[in-house]
């Protein structure tokens, strides 16, 4: 199945990162080992998404109507501007 872009869009990577962020903020578990420099949620949220640690399903509505889903692990990340 072909799965349109295979990268994260910027609107996908926001949500994401927001989401994962406010889970951390509300007393989630981290999944990376947390030092001084990554103390913020944002932060630590954008370290799992790069390092891939989310298990989260991205939902894609193709033109015909249908629906995607693909896990993040399947979509690339670009480099941030």
């Amino acid at each position: 199945m072909k799965i349109g872009p295979p990268w994260l869009t910027r609107f996908e990577r926001a949500r994401i990162i927001g989401i994962r962020a406010l889970q951390i903020s509300l007393g989630a578990p981290v999944l990376i080992q947390v030092s001084e420099e990554l103390s913020d949620p944002i932060t630590i949220a954008e370290k799992e998404l790069e390092l891939g640690l989310l298990p989260i399903i991205v939902v894609r509505w193709t033109p015909e109507g249908k629906i995607q889903e693909i896990p993040i692990k399947y979509l690339k990340l670009r480099p941030q501007l």
